[in-house]
C-alpha cells in the first residue's frame, strides 16, 4: 500500500503539471481570480484519477514484489510452505481495487466534473470579457473577427469587429469599431452577445466602391453566431461521458448508418435500372418501383439522345457505386466506449505483471521496480495512442485497438509467470 501511495502520488503531479499546461493558456494566462482557477482544476481531477491509477498499480506492484524479492521474503514464504496464490492474491485484489476506482472516476465523476466545469467556465466568460476575448488578440467567429485592444476592468476597450462576407443583412464591406465592448454568452452556447458602447460604423458599397455611409451610436448589441462551441464552455464530448451516455449515441448513430446505407442501396439498384433500361436490353424485367427513365434529347443531333442518357446512366451508376455512407463520429464514440473500459481495466492487468516482473529485479529492490514501471508506462502510453490513432485513420475495429495494449500486458504476464515457475523454482 505505501508503494501504491508513493506511485500514486508521482503520476498524479505529473499529470497534473500537464492539466495546468493546457489550462494556461485559455484561463491561466487571463487573469481569472485564483479561487476560481483552482475550482476549475478541481473539477477536472476525475480525468487526472483515472489515468493515475493504473499506472500506480503497475509502479506500485513492481516496487513491492521487487523489495521483497531483493529481500529474499519470497524465498522465505516459498520455505515455509505459502503457495504461490497465496502470494499473488494481494496483487490482484489491489489491481481490482484500481480498475475499479479508475473506472468509477472515469464514468461517474468525470462527466459531472465536466459539467461543472462548464457551468463555472460559462459564468466567467459571462462576467468578464477578457476570459473569451483577451487583450490584443484575434478571435474569428462563423460571421465575425474580431480584434480587442487593452483591457479595461471587466471590458475591452478599442474593439474592431470585421464581419464576414455573406452575412445576413450585412455588406461585406463593413468595419465596426467601439471604444469598449462586453461579451458574454447565451444559454444555447451557439451565440455571443456582443455589447458596445461609442459605436462607429463604415459600410462601403461593394457594387459602388466610391460610395460609403458611416454610423455612429452611443450602444450596440450584436449577436454572433459561433460555428463551434467555446472551448472549456462546449458540450462533452465522448471522452467525457459516461459509458451509458456512449452507448446511447452509438445505438442511434448505428441506426441513422444503417439506414443511409440502406437507402443508399435502394439508389444503386435505381441507378442500376436507368443503366440497363439505357442499353435497351430486354433480358432484365425492371421491378415496378423503378423509376422510369425520361429521354435525354441532344441539342444538336437527336440521334446521340440514346448516347447521353447512356453516359448519363453510367455516371450515376458509378457514383452509386463508389459513394458509400460513413459516418467518422461512429468510430470516435466506438473507440472512447472501449477506452472507457480498457484504460482502467490495465490496472488489473499491470498487477498480474508485476509479480512476476519483480522476481527478476535481483538485488536492486524499489528503484529498479519503479524505473522497471515507468519504462512500462512510456511503452503502453504509446501503445494506447498508436492503436487509437490507426483506429481513427483506419477501418481497424475500435475494440481491439484498444484492447490490444492490455492484451500484450496479460500475455506478457503469463508468460512471465510460467517462465519464473520454471526457470527459479526457489521464488515458488
Amino acid at each position: 500500500m505505501l508503494s501504491l501511495f508513493i506511485s500514486f502520488c508521482f503520476f498524479f503531479v505529473i499529470f497534473f503539471i500537464n492539466q495546468i499546461l493546457l489550462m494556461a493558456e485559455e484561463i491561466l494566462s487571463k487573469n481569472v481570480p485564483l479561487h476560481k482557477t483552482i475550482l476549475l482544476l478541481f473539477y477536472s481531477l476525475p480525468s487526472i484519477v483515472t489515468i493515475s491509477f493504473p499506472f500506480s498499480a503497475l509502479a506500485g506492484g513492481l516496487m513491492a514484489s521487487a523489495r521483497l524479492n531483493s529481500d529474499n521474503e519470497f524465498l522465505a514464504m516459498a520455505a515455509s510452505g505459502i503457495s504461490i496464490r497465496t502470494m499473488y492474491l494481494p496483487f490482484i485484489i489491489i489491481g481490482l481495487l484500481s480498475s475499479f476506482i479508475s473506472f468509477q472516476s472515469n464514468d461517474y465523476f468525470l462527466p459531472r466534473g465536466t459539467k461543472a466545469f462548464q457551468r463555472e467556465y460559462g459564468r466567467l466568460v459571462a462576467k468578464s470579457a477578457s476570459v473569451e476575448l483577451g487583450a490584443y488578440s484575434v478571435k474569428n467567429y462563423a460571421q465575425m473577427t474580431i480584434v480587442t485592444g487593452e483591457k479595461k476592468d471587466d471590458a475591452i476597450g478599442a474593439v474592431l469587429l470585421y464581419p464576414q462576407s455573406g452575412t445576413p443583412g450585412v455588406s461585406s464591406k463593413t468595419l465596426i469599431a467601439a471604444g469598449k465592448a462586453r461579451f458574454s454568452i447565451s444559454p444555447d452556447q451557439y451565440n455571443a452577445l456582443v455589447t458596445m458602447d461609442s459605436v462607429w460604423q463604415q459600410e462601403i458599397d461593394t457594387k459602388k466602391p466610391n460610395h460609403f455611409s458611416i454610423s455612429r451610436a452611443e450602444q450596440v448589441q450584436y449577436r454572433i453566431k459561433i460555428s463551434e462551441p467555446i472551448a472549456g464552455f462546449s458540450s462533452a464530448g465522448p471522452s467525457e461521458m459516461s459509458s451509458a451516455q456512449i452507448k446511447v449515441k452509438i445505438t442511434d448513430k448505428t441506426a441513422n448508418l444503417e439506414k443511409r446505407i440502406s437507402d443508399s442501396r435502394i439508389q444503386k439498384s435505381r441507378t442500376r435500372v436507368r443503366l440497363i433500361s439505357a442499353y435497351g436490353t430486354e433480358l432484365y424485367s425492371a421491378p415496378e418501383e423503378a423509376i422510369p427513365v425520361k429521354t435525354v434529347k441532344a441539342k444538336n443531333n437527336p440521334a446521340e439522345a440514346p448516347l447521353a442518357a447512356l453516359a448519363k446512366s453510367t455516371n450515376e451508376y458509378r457514383a452509386s457505386v463508389t459513394a458509400l455512407p460513413q459516418d467518422r463520429t461512429l468510430q470516435i464514440y466506438k473507440l472512447e466506449y472501449h477506452k472507457k473500459f480498457s484504460i482502467p481495466a490495465a490496472g488489473f492487468f499491470f498487477s498480474l505483471l508485476a509479480f512476476p516482473l519483480g522476481l527478476g529485479t535481483g538485488k536492486a529492490g524499489r528503484t529498479a521496480g519503479f524505473g522497471l514501471a515507468l519504462l512500462l508506462s512510456v511503452v503502453y502510453w504509446a501503445l494506447l495512442f498508436a492503436g487509437q490513432t490507426l483506429g481513427l485513420r483506419s477501418a481497424l475495429e475500435p475494440g481491439l485497438a484498444m484492447w490490444a495494449p492490455d492484451l500484450l500486458v496479460l500475455a506478457a504476464a503469463a508468460l512471465m509467470l510460467v517462465l519464473r515457475h520454471f526457470s527459479s523454482r526457489r521464488f515458488l
